[in-house]
């Protein structure tokens, strides 16, 4: 990966994070604030109907000339992280198989990171 497909990866975060963003507003009681974090390409802060925050981390964890891999969670307040999914340059969802390839998931990035978001709030997982 070259410095300008680094770039444009970059570029392309904030209109990934704002499909995001409005997904999470289509829920009632939600507050999604911008949050600067350290290593973090984007973040998120979200804030629920109880006062809970949690934060959307967009993170890159490596890249190559064939790849760029990041990594979507959420992190709770006491510092639990929740992996959502890895995303590669084109901000699919992919997974690392058996034979350490990359594959495509079936979900999206976005359905993903809304799956979470729900286990998360769910009271069986409380």
């Amino acid at each position: 990966m070259t410095q300008s497909s680094i770039i444009a990866f970059e570029e392309s975060v904030d209109a990934f994070m704002q499909g995001i963003k409005i997904e999470l507003l289509k829920r009632q009681q939600i507050c999604v604030t911008h949050q600067a974090m350290p290593q973090c390409l984007d973040c998120l802060r979200v804030t629920d109907e109880e006062s809970n925050d949690l934060m959307l981390r967009l993170i890159l964890i490596g890249y190559n000339p064939q790849l760029t891999v990041g990594r979507l969670s959420w992190l709770e307040g006491t510092g639990r992280e929740h992996i959502c999914c890895y995303l590669n340059s084109s901000f699919e969802a992919i997974k690392l198989k058996r034979n350490h390839i990359w594959a495509k998931e079936k979900h999206t990035a976005e359905a993903m990171c809304l799956m979470e978001w729900s286990r998360i709030h769910s009271p069986l997982i409380r």
